[in-house]
């Protein structure tokens, strides 16, 4: 069966499909993947398998950028205004350019995957190419950072050849202040989980929009999951209380299909996750699933790149939460 049949015939065999007439592509659309902002919910009782549930499609509009809690949300509650496009960019190569300064000669390093670890495995070459790090090799967790190394003068080696990787940079969808992660914006989590976990140093970089008071209320988890066992899945998913969503690709018609042969599926959980290390475990007890995006004690370090007026800094994680929990005070 091709690809979009599989896809049909799965979302119609988890019984989502009913008296509402929503379509395959309807479906595929459910939650706006990336950039929902949930302001409002409207409920729908319908059946899956026999199990009565909700699902809950958030009734917003979409805007550019992301819609994660910034600074002043988490410290006043209150959203904040949004980075432009431009802005973010330099925070994101702000801290890039900062975290390449843990690399030393020698060393193999874990090349994470998306925006902000590609632009460490830009500032990783442009060290290599003026000789301030030698003999330095790069692990990478997906096509695309491996192709982004062989642009940029980072030689690669492939993960079954080394026996440690000594720092690993990735970036994150979504960060908590206990440095628990959503990954997987880049349908490349399984195999970052792999890399980062083995890393004697996994250091995540994110710009301060990443930082949330909660994990899951703005960034679905991403879950990689076997094609055949699609239907199972989905309805499983549904029993831990989410809302699932096959994510379609924007340039090709059909699925999105990981380096690994897989698809994914982005789970929405509206009201946030309260325990990231059980739904972790709980996601990956279901038979058919690959790997999810909920990284739970893998990083060492977090790296925020913020933005005060005219002036970027880089700070760790628990800094960024102190001066939060200071500003909050100081407002009360």
């Amino acid at each position: 069966m091709a690809p979009a049949g599989l896809l049909e015939h799965a979302v119609a065999s988890t019984g989502i499909v009913g008296s509402s007439q929503m379509s395959f592509q309807g479906l595929a659309r459910l939650g706006a993947r990336k950039h929902l902002n949930p302001i409002s919910l409207q409920k729908w009782d319908q059946q899956l398998g026999g199990l009565k549930i909700s699902l809950h499609v958030a009734a917003a509009a979409t805007a550019p950028g992301r819609k994660n809690l910034t600074l002043g949300a988490l410290a006043a509650t209150a959203p904040a205004p949004e980075l432009d496009a431009s802005t973010q960019d330099n925070l994101k190569r702000a801290v890039a350019r900062k975290a390449v300064e843990l690399v030393k000669s020698g060393m193999i390093v874990g090349l994470g995957t998306g925006s902000t670890a590609s632009m460490a495995i830009e500032e990783l070459g442009k060290l290599i190419s003026q000789n301030k790090v030698k003999d330095v090799v790069g692990v990478a967790t997906s096509y695309q950072s491996r192709v982004l190394a062989r642009q940029f003068g980072v030689k690669t080696v492939d993960l079954n050849d080394v026996n440690h990787i000594d720092v690993a940079f990735d970036g994150a969808d979504e960060v908590d202040a206990s440095m628990n992660l959503i990954k997987g914006g880049g349908a490349a989590h399984t195999m970052e989980k792999v890399v980062d976990s083995i890393a004697k140093q996994c250091v995540i970089l994110v710009d301060q929009t990443k930082v949330v008071p909660e994990l899951g209320l703005t960034f679905p988890v991403p879950v990689e999951v076997l094609q055949f066992a699609l239907s199972p899945v989905l309805r499983a998913l549904v029993g831990l209380g989410g809302v699932p969503e096959i994510r379609n690709a924007l340039r090709k018609d059909g699925p999105v299909i990981t380096d690994l042969g897989n698809m994914v599926v982005d789970v929405r959980f509206p009201e946030g996750i309260k325990n990231p290390a059980e739904l972790e475990n709980k996601i990956n007890m279901i038979p058919g699933v690959i790997e999810n995006g909920l990284f739970i004690n893998i990083a060492h370090k977090v790296l925020v790149a913020t933005k005060d007026g005219d002036e970027t800094a880089i700070v760790e994680l628990a800094d960024f939460v102190a001066s939060l929990k200071s500003a909050k005070e100081a407002s009360t």
